[in-house]
């Protein structure tokens, strides 16, 4: 019979990190670097959109709304990155690891939201330019805000809680980082459940992503920077 530490275990071990010797700093000191200028970039893009009264309007707010996310997606990502690149065990509390996966993917989340949203409002602005500020407005605005927050908070939620509750029969991770699919893969139960979610909403991601394309031109800066932490 299994024992309680063997079908939930404390840790998590990563498994891609290589031993680079003396080069670890090196590696360590590039990824720094790129964390602050993830950071003070957004930082400058958020001062900017804040200070500037001229850049108070609704696309401008949601460039805003990625900068925010994509902080919030980089911390959830490079401090621990950060601190495995000098360790040399690379283990994760069980708790820490859930809450990292529960940050990177409501990040990711939050990126194809607000890219929907500022695709509708490009439409409005492009194809329907006369009503765009009677259906566009800070009300309006405020209500997309908030819809493209909650939407990942609870659908990232709930997939994360289906797999918290699972059994698992190991601790290795084949990862840079935790990621749900590889936790899921080490559980000791039918995992059918898990996956019909995941694909649901995979194919939900795929469908709004598709119409994100249309804010390209407006977001780039953002993105560049951004989706280094999502992989």
């Amino acid at each position: 019979m299994k024992s309680n530490n063997s079908l939930s275990p404390l840790y998590f071990q990563f498994t891609l990190f290589a031993d680079f010797g003396s080069l670890r700093y090196l590696v360590f000191s590039l990824c720094l670097l790129l964390y602050m200028t993830i950071v003070s970039a957004n930082v400058v893009i958020i001062l900017t959109v804040c200070l500037e009264k001229s850049l108070h309007q609704p696309m401008y707010i949601f460039i805003c709304c990625l900068s925010f996310n994509s902080l919030y997606g980089s911390a959830g990502f490079f401090p621990r990155f950060l601190m495995d690149i000098l360790s040399d065990t690379h283990l994760i509390s069980r708790p820490l690891c859930f809450i990292q996966i529960y940050v990177i993917y409501t990040y990711a989340s939050c990126e194809m939201t607000f890219l929907s949203i500022m695709a509708y409002d490009r439409f409005v602005a492009i194809c329907q330019p006369l009503h765009y500020h009677s259906k566009i407005t800070f009300k309006m605005v405020t209500h997309l805000v908030i819809l493209a927050v909650l939407y990942p908070v609870f659908a990232v939620g709930f997939c994360l809680y289906l797999t918290v509750r699972l059994p698992l029969c190991g601790h290795k991770l084949n990862r840079l980082f935790c990621s749900n699919w590889p936790v899921v893969q080490l559980s000791c139960v039918d995992t059918t459940l898990n996956n019909i979610v995941g694909e649901a909403r995979l194919n939900s991601e795929e469908r709004r992503s598709r119409p994100a394309c249309l804010t390209s031109s407006h977001s780039s800066p953002i993105l560049s920077l951004s989706s280094v932490s999502c992989h």
